[in-house]
């Protein structure tokens, strides 16, 4: 199997992630906006090791979103402005998984949603760009 071949199986995980928690978000009952959140960082973080597979460049053994971000950024200078992003969603990753938990509001998801959505779409499109 190809790095892109490779590489369209981690965005297509990248999309089912956010697919996820669109559709908890969307729910008109009780929404569980920790599990929200962790599908929008784990989106983002399958986006990014995308793109550095379909670069042929071994992935980071990491889930710091901060860190992939950077990386890309290094490959492809267009990645920067969106390691402030990479960088916020990170806590994601485990802040929502353990009891003690981080605060999270209704908005705080919905922010959460939209950066995993440009994120995704914009490694999308570098990609077919490539």
């Amino acid at each position: 199997m190809s790095g892109h071949d490779i590489a369209a199986e981690w965005l297509q995980i990248a999309y089912d992630d956010y697919d996820s928690a669109l559709y908890l978000l969307e729910r008109p009952h009780r929404k569980p906006l920790e599990i929200i959140c962790y599908h929008c960082q784990q989106s983002v973080e399958k986006a990014l090791k995308a793109y550095i597979c379909a670069k042929d460049i071994e992935i980071p053994k990491t889930h710091e979103t901060g860190i992939l971000c950077r990386r890309c950024a290094e490959i492809a200078s267009a990645f920067s402005s969106y390691i402030p992003q990479c960088e916020e969603i990170a806590i994601y990753a485990t802040g929502t998984r353990y009891p003690v938990r981080i605060e999270i509001d209704e908005e705080a998801a919905r922010t959460a949603l939209q950066q995993a959505l440009e994120i995704y779409n914009f490694v999308r499109g570098i990609l077919g760009r490539s």
